[in-house]
């Protein structure tokens, strides 16, 4: 028997409005959830429209495009500057900031160790040491990915120390084609990218996934997805694909097999752009203040 978390959500429109017609009076929420909410095998899973807590931040982080977790506190970094900013959760301030760079289009951030890594939209990584500076000189790695690949998502797997990269565009590197978006591995030990996706996710991907487990043609067109944001679960050890198009978090095991798919309710998250997991597996996504101020939801992790 199937059991699915409630999540009040509107993912596609145009799907939405031709459920409009054809589900009687069925809340369009209630909609959403049957058709894009599946959690049916996750031990771990978490209720998206339900945030444990939320912190509103600074402005000067109203662009936040990237986090992650340091010890109780979240490191984050602005699409527009070349600092990373240190957030504590207890005092909801930030504590501590880390210049290492002139400004530029900063999407990723990833605490590895002692090390920070920060991803480029052009695919290159700057990655220093922590430090109690406030400024700081950056290594700079350049890879084979480039702007047209518009890399958004920089995550961590610990198992293989490795540093994972997600295109929110075109996936290949080379001038062959690659089909949907596509994920990379940053190799640590040897210091280098793996020029070979270790997995891609295409619409028909989630097509079939969806349909297998839900009675419900989908329109392969009308599935948006642009990665924003990777981060691996610290128990299950699954890949949380964050995309801000679209309105939805995917989970896939290491070999990239859709395992679960989470609809956003743009209510909750106005423009998701970081994911990260503390280690007991709370789960912390920021959005850009849009105008306003940027935030931090926190969501508990409920267990099955």
């Amino acid at each position: 028997m199937r059991t699915t978390v409630p999540v009040v959500s509107i993912l596609f429109s145009g799907l939405v409005l031709h459920l409009a017609t054809s589900c009687g009076n069925t809340n369009f929420g209630q909609r959403a959830d049957s058709l894009f909410l599946v959690v049916d095998d996750q031990k771990h899973f978490y209720d998206l429209k339900k945030p444990n807590e939320k912190y509103f931040l600074p402005y000067v982080l109203e662009e936040i495009s990237g986090i992650s977790w340091k010890d109780g506190r979240i490191l984050a970094v602005d699409d527009e500057r070349g600092k990373v900013f240190e957030y504590d959760l207890s005092s909801r301030e930030i504590t501590h900031t880390m210049e290492f760079y002139k400004g530029d289009d900063f999407e990723g951030v990833e605490m590895v160790q002692e090390e920070i890594f920060v991803l480029r939209s052009d695919g290159d990584l700057f990655a220093f040491d922590y430090t109690s500076s406030k400024t700081t000189a950056a290594r700079k790695i350049e890879t084979a990915l480039g702007k047209k690949n518009d890399t958004e998502g920089l995550g961590y797997d610990p198992a293989s120390h490795q540093l994972l990269i997600a295109c929110k565009e075109k996936g290949a590197i080379a001038e062959s084609p690659i089909e949907g978006r596509a994920f990379y591995l940053f190799d640590l030990r040897k210091g280098q990218l793996l020029e070979t996706p270790v997995f891609t996710i295409k619409p028909q991907d989630l097509k079939n996934f969806w349909e297998l487990h839900r009675d419900f043609k989908y329109e392969e067109d009308r599935i948006k997805f642009k990665p924003a944001a990777i981060s691996t679960h610290p128990i299950s050890g699954d890949y949380y694909i964050l995309s801000s198009v679209g309105k939805m978090i995917v989970v896939v095991n290491k070999s990239g097999k859709i395992r679960a798919t989470y609809p956003i309710a743009s209510r909750v998250l106005g423009q998701p752009e970081g994911l990260t997991f503390a280690p007991d597996g709370t789960m912390y996504i920021s959005s850009e203040g849009e105008g306003d101020r940027a935030y931090i939801l926190k969501f508990d992790m409920e267990n099955r």
